[in-house]
């Protein structure tokens, strides 16, 4: 390989890797990032842009779109172009199914929607199609993660069969258990990412 070949390499790396981390992934946000990343290694925005297609097989925006699907399982449906931290959502999403040895990946909707989570009383649900809904609003990142952690609680519940009808009132067993997991993992993961305690 030339020396040109492992330099513009190391630009679809670096843009590979910083797509993620955009607050915004708009033609503006994508463009502004590919010019930033192609100055720095003394490249073209149109070589850094075809360099990334033969490697990936998509363009930038339509790579971030599947990235963001595959990894956040199918899910975020509603709006969520306010939140920030969707990786680090991402990075406890995966270390909780790995603690929690869930076999199967839940689709987990991020929301906005104050209404639903008032009307519900709640700002996490589990339901027996394997679905979770999160209420992500105005809620720090720590509060966040200990509602996921809580409901892909249930969902290895529901995976070993321990959930019945009707045993999802507050107090329950099945409840009691997801509430003492969350409190109890929580402060495991905070141990070694305190900067989730915003």
């Amino acid at each position: 390989m030339r020396a040109f070949d492992f330099i513009t390499e190391d630009a679809v790396e670096e843009l590979k890797n910083r797509l993620p981390k955009l607050d915004k992934h708009t033609y503006d946000t994508i463009d502004k990032l590919m010019q930033n990343i192609s100055a720095k290694h003394k490249i073209t925005g149109h070589q850094l842009h075809k360099m990334f297609i033969k490697k990936y097989g998509h363009t930038p925006d339509t790579w971030i779109k599947k990235y963001k699907k595959q990894h956040l399982g199918e899910s975020v449906f509603e709006p969520v172009d306010n939140l920030k931290n969707i990786e680090e959502i991402e990075k406890f999403i995966k270390w909780s199914m790995k603690t929690l040895n869930i076999q199967d990946r839940p689709k987990i909707t991020l929301s906005n929607n104050t209404e639903q989570a008032q009307k519900g009383h709640h700002t996490g649900l589990h339901t027996s199609d394997g679905s979770i809904w999160i209420y992500v609003g105005n809620r720090n990142l720590v509060d966040i993660f200990r509602t996921i952690f809580h409901e892909l609680v249930h969902q290895r519940q529901d995976e070993l069969d321990m959930i019945k009808p009707d045993d999802s009132y507050p107090g329950s067993p099945i409840e009691m258990l997801a509430d003492m997991a969350a409190g109890k993992y929580i402060k495991i993961y905070g141990k070694e990412n305190p900067h989730i305690f915003q």
